[in-house]
């Protein structure tokens, strides 16, 4: 475990040795997201698991900030250059990394992401409802929690799916989904709803994988599809019966789709 003395550089755990592959959470901002994949990556690669710097709300804030915190980690280490694995949020900020640092970007792995906001599955539905009643688990008594989550999972809502795994994702968020604080979940939906990359995929040139879980509720099918589309090259990798969270929900068929594909690479 690692923990960067400067405060404008994340936090972050790097196992391994080999070719870099930096991974970047979702909006909850935990390093700790990525453990399944970190313990299997660094037999091969080395693996850097980032967290994000929690800030207090600014209206101004863009994810160009993000990005150039992970600029900053990139050069601590001193990284030319890296594999970079983002999920949702993290997702974001990979593309904003792609199109404004292309020379520090070998290739790009967008996992349940977007590449402007989008409310493409909401509506009078289970889902919508389910999502709802997601954040409000933490009002609840410690003991209910976890069957809360589980009964969101079973309706798809939010970040969570109906597979077996949820357990261990509803762990997961117990224990670190309150980590940015209001606050900091404030100033990271604020500089992620600015975002709008769609005219400026065009240009990414990396190889790019992108990976979506089929149950997956907050990304769906459409906008995966056209993501695919805008990026030259950009294959798919579809996770059956995974949710938004598939790295946790399904974490062995989402590490071999990334690690078949950055082998095909030659990464």
């Amino acid at each position: 475990m690692v923990r960067a003395e400067n405060s404008m550089i994340p936090d972050y755990e790097d196992v391994g040795t080999g070719k870099a592959v930096v991974f970047l959470p979702g909006m909850e901002g935990a390093k700790e997201f990525w453990h399944f994949q970190a313990a299997v990556f660094k037999e091969k690669y080395r693996a850097i698991s980032c967290s994000y710097i929690r800030r207090q709300p600014k209206l101004s804030r863009t994810i160009a900030e993000y990005a150039a915190d992970i600029i900053r980690l990139l050069d601590s280490l001193h990284l030319e250059k890296a594999a970079i694995i983002g999920e949702s949020f993290g997702g974001v900020i990979a593309q904003e990394l792609t199109l404004a640092y292309p020379q520090r970007v070998v290739v790009l792995v967008l996992c349940n992401t977007v590449d402007r906001a989008r409310s493409e599955n909401f509506g009078v539905n289970m889902f919508t409802l389910a999502t709802f009643i997601h954040p409000l688990t933490f009002f609840f008594p410690k003991a209910r929690r976890k069957a809360i989550l589980t009964w969101v999972g079973k309706h798809r809502g939010f970040v969570m799916d109906p597979s077996p795994g949820n357990d261990q994702l509803a762990e997961y968020i117990l224990e670190y989904g309150l980590l940015p604080g209001i606050g900091g979940y404030m100033d990271r939906i604020i500089a992620g709803i600015k975002v709008n990359f769609t005219t400026k995929l065009e240009t990414v040139s990396v190889p790019t994988l992108i990976i979506r879980g089929s149950e997956d509720r907050i990304v769906g099918p459409k906008t995966v599809a056209e993501l695919v589309g805008r990026i030259p090259g950009a294959e798919l990798a579809l996770i059956n019966g995974g949710g938004h969270c598939c790295q946790q929900t399904k974490p062995e068929a989402t590490n071999r789709a990334i690690l078949e594909w950055l082998e095909r690479q030659g990464y």
